[in-house]
């Protein structure tokens, strides 16, 4: 763990930072983890302490809360951008719990070049600090191809990443900034959903044929459809202030289409396509055949529920959906087949197509050469009968092959294999893993980081730790998880559940040293105990686990993960 770390590094890129904040907690952390980077860090606990720090001194980025005891963070940057116009500037960032109250005013976008959401993520802070993002200084607009048709969409104060990006489409990384997807050719589509970003946005669609795979047609926009754009832009923003910054900026195809599916509405729906080679199209970019593992894993996972909607072949060889259906003869395997009736000569019990019996406007049977007259006296049509016209065999059963499209590979009808189309909805557990990241997961499966940690526990993690390097003071942190609490909220509510959670914390920190920090997180609890081994700590942790699960009458399975010094730090 990098806040463990208490070696001074050389920084050829630190910053001087200006903190506006009034919570202490939040000041230790955030100075704590700044300046163990190399940065240099300044404390205002107001908005007047922080104008007049802005007066003094030049810094590179401000980090501001939005309510302050005095003013807000707002009008601590309108009021220095009136003392200090044009010429170079800070980054402002704004901090707040809400994003969706400060956004409700576009003039604050213009004011902030960034709005970070509480409970504050500490990873972002630093990734800001380390790479702060200049404002432009006009509205971005996007960038057109020669002679391509204008729209309304351009005179809008929005940025826009146009695709095919006539530039460069490795411009800009992970899409930071943009607002909207604009897409002027459907060419390559799958290639844009893998773009890193590509699913936080919205697509607006310029080339009118991508249905409900875009979130809005462009090209059916008129005057006075602006506040269309606007809303979908801010619906999309707000969506993703619920995202945990794990999930904003996971790689993992299941992560990226879980968020999608958030953005989107809560639910990935299939619909009949046929431009699409999997015959199949979605409410998103994506190729069915990017969807189909993610979509499995986050099944197992539990954050999705699906539904059958629909069961396509598809070729074996290259999995496209688009197949020739065909009957073929048995013999040579040509299509080139006719079916006729065949008769049945009563009195001479000769049987066969009715080609051999037609001479002109007659029936004579071949083989006793009478004329037949009467249907039912002379003769009866018992069934149907298939001829080659390619070898002249005849068959009651002909082959059913298909053909792809694509490939032409050719395959028989028993074993050419069948995909089932899901549609899907996000489940509240996967609603809970959006928001609180991979933390939801558990430490079982996943790294410890800090920012899954709570604020006050980080600032005492780290004194810990600082005691440890300073005369090797041992401590042990622990990582509480229940396992029957979701047993517990089934049987009796997610009230009595939580009430049970915090009784069973109050009485186990009860039964432990004085000395002992024990912290309440959002998904899991944790214990820290100084001056303690991982040997030594165990039998007093069994005892108050004892004392707190006898005071209950509801079994919440309480288990710990302990770890050290040794395994923090790195």
């Amino acid at each position: 763990m990098d806040t463990l770390e208490t070696t001074e590094k050389n920084h050829v890129n630190a910053r001087s930072v200006l903190l506006v904040e009034d919570s202490s907690v939040t000041q230790d952390i955030v100075e704590l983890m700044l300046t163990q980077a190399g940065h240099s860090v300044a404390i205002a606990d107001d908005g007047a302490s922080a104008l007049a720090q802005l007066r003094d001194r030049t810094f590179d980025i401000v980090l501001t809360d939005f309510h302050l005891p005095d003013i807000t963070g707002l009008e601590v940057v309108k009021q220095y951008l009136s003392d200090h116009p044009g010429g170079a500037r800070p980054t402002f960032v704004a901090i707040t719990g809400d994003v969706r109250g400060l956004l409700a005013d576009k003039a604050n976008c213009e004011v902030f070049d960034r709005i970070v959401p509480k409970p504050l993520d500490i990873d972002l802070i630093c990734e800001l600090v380390e790479t702060p993002r200049a404002k432009p200084s006009a509205p971005a607009r996007m960038v057109r191809a020669p002679g391509e048709r204008t729209s309304v969409i351009e005179d809008l104060p929005f940025a826009y990443f146009n695709w095919p990006d006539v530039q460069s489409q490795t411009r800009l990384s992970g899409l930071q900034g943009i607002d909207a997807v604009l897409v002027n050719s459907t060419d390559d589509l799958p290639a844009l959903w893998r773009t890193p970003g590509a699913n936080l946005l919205p697509i607006i669609d310029m080339t009118g044929a991508m249905g409900p795979s875009a979130d809005m047609d462009g090209t059916a926009l008129r005057l006075g459809d602006t506040d269309r754009i606007a809303q979908i832009i801010d619906h999309f923003h707000d969506r993703r202030a619920e995202l945990h910054s794990d999930i904003v900026r996971s790689t993992d195809p299941a992560d990226r289409l879980l968020a999608r599916i958030h953005l989107a509405g809560g639910t990935i729906d299939p619909r009949r396509s046929g431009a699409d080679r999997s015959l199949i199209a979605w409410n998103l970019l994506a190729h069915t055949d990017d969807l189909l593992q993610p979509m499995t894993k986050l099944v197992a996972e539990g954050f999705l529920a699906t539904e059958f909607s629909e069961r396509v072949h598809h070729c074996p060889s290259c999995q496209s959906a688009r197949l020739l259906v065909r009957e073929e003869c048995p013999d040579c395997q040509s299509p080139h087949l006719e079916e006729e009736s065949y008769l049945h000569h009563f009195r001479c019990a000769y049987q066969g197509p009715e080609s051999d019996f037609r001479h002109g406007d007659e029936l004579t049977c071949p083989k006793c050469r009478r004329t037949l007259a009467h249907f039912g006296r002379d003769y009866d049509r018992p069934g149907l009968m298939v001829s080659c016209r390619g070898c002249s065999k005849t068959t009651s059963e002909p082959n059913v092959a298909f053909v792809c499209v694509d490939c032409s590979t050719r395959t028989m009808a028993d074993a050419v294999p069948t995909r089932d189309i899901l549609s899907g909805r996000i489940t509240d557990q996967g609603l809970a893993y959006l928001k609180a990241g991979r933390s939801f997961l558990g430490l079982t499966r996943q790294s410890l980081r800090l920012a899954d940690l709570p604020l006050d526990l980080v600032v005492a993690l780290n004194r810990a730790a600082s005691r440890f390097n300073d005369d090797r003071t041992p401590f042990v942190l622990g990582y509480v998880t229940y396992d029957n609490l979701g047993a517990v909220q089934a049987d009796h509510g997610a009230r009595q559940a939580r009430d049970t959670r915090r009784l069973w914390l109050e009485t186990f920190q009860q039964n432990l040293p004085s000395g002992t920090i024990v912290t309440a997180g959002s998904t899991h609890d944790f214990v820290l105990m100084p001056n303690a081994d991982k040997a030594s700590i165990q039998p007093v942790l069994k005892t108050a686990r004892q004392g707190a699960d006898g005071s209950l009458r509801l079994d919440v399975g309480a288990r710990f993960d302990l770890f050290g010094p040794e395994d923090l730090a790195g």
